[in-house]
């Protein structure tokens, strides 16, 4: 749990919606995999993905 975890969040303005009933972040873990041109990328992404794993494609 990060360390914002143990600090009170401070008071809404009126009229705001309210808060969450509960935390809606999920804690995710992931691999960056430099590729040297798009084709390379295409290529490990279609291994990965063959292989069982969660891929996003990204472009920088």
């Amino acid at each position: 749990m990060p360390a914002s975890a143990n600090h009170p969040l401070p008071d809404l303005p009126p009229g705001s919606p309210g808060r969450p009933p509960r935390p809606r972040y999920k804690q995710q873990f992931g691999v960056i995999v430099i590729a040297r041109d798009e084709d390379h990328q295409r290529r490990v992404y279609e291994r990965l993905v063959k292989q069982g794993l969660t891929c996003k494609v990204v472009n920088t």
